[in-house]
């Protein structure tokens, strides 16, 4: 194994460790871990496929633990452009959703921006849910297989699955990383995401999210 490996190793350890599924500080913060799992490649010159799951450790009073899979399917229609979408299962408890989306990512240099449009379906919803999100990220490679982002994303919602709620900014999302390649194939990465729930007369809601990704390429 080498030492660089091991340092990433250690580095997902301590998060892990440094993780405490207990209460929240405050009423109004909470700590999650969410650990994922991608499979991605091409399917020919121009169209990619991507399937990642993931399951989510939350306290029961964010909806407890929670496990996804989804798949993303995007064409190249010109330098630097693609188009697709895709759909996804989120569970917890029990209580499931189903979500198709559609999106557009812009790849400059080391800068890439992803509009996406979602659909969400919710068991006993007064309707479907509609939501925007804009996300931009930047990434630098850092030598010897390492490399690291930082980003951001807003999310808006349009139409809210209950009835009479009328449209809001329900996240803003930042987020930092670290990834490792450990063959041509396999990568290792680290993330922390601070979520920000907005709400109106109310202090906003926060959630701090580490989480760990391995990404296998075929």
């Amino acid at each position: 194994m080498t030492r660089s490996l091991t340092h990433v190793l250690m580095l997902l350890a301590a998060l892990v460790a440094a993780w405490q599924p207990s209460k929240a500080i405050a009423a109004d913060e909470d700590t999650q871990l969410w650990q994922y799992f991608v499979v991605t490649g091409d399917l020919d010159q121009d169209t990619s496929l991507t399937i990642d799951a993931s399951h989510r450790w939350r306290e029961q009073a964010r909806g407890g633990d929670q496990q996804t899979i989804r798949f993303t399917i995007l064409q190249a229609v010109a330098d630097g452009v693609r188009i697709g979408g895709g759909g996804a299962v989120f569970d917890a408890g029990g209580n499931t959703e189903i979500r198709s989306f559609q999106q557009a990512v812009v790849r400059r240099g080391r800068v890439q921006a992803r509009t996406r449009f979602e659909q969400r379906f919710f068991d006993g919803a007064d309707r479907v849910e509609l939501r925007l999100r804009q996300r931009i990220q930047y990434s630098q490679p850092i030598g010897n297989g390492w490399s690291a982002s930082l980003g951001g994303e807003w999310i808006g919602l349009l139409q809210s699955r209950n009835a009479g709620q009328g449209a809001s900014t329900e996240q803003w999302r930042a987020q930092t990383g670290i990834a490792y390649r450990i063959s041509d194939r396999l990568e290792l990465g680290a993330n922390y995401w601070l979520v920000v729930f907005p709400r109106r007369d109310l202090p906003a809601r926060i959630s701090h999210v580490p989480q760990t990704a391995l990404t296998y390429r075929f």
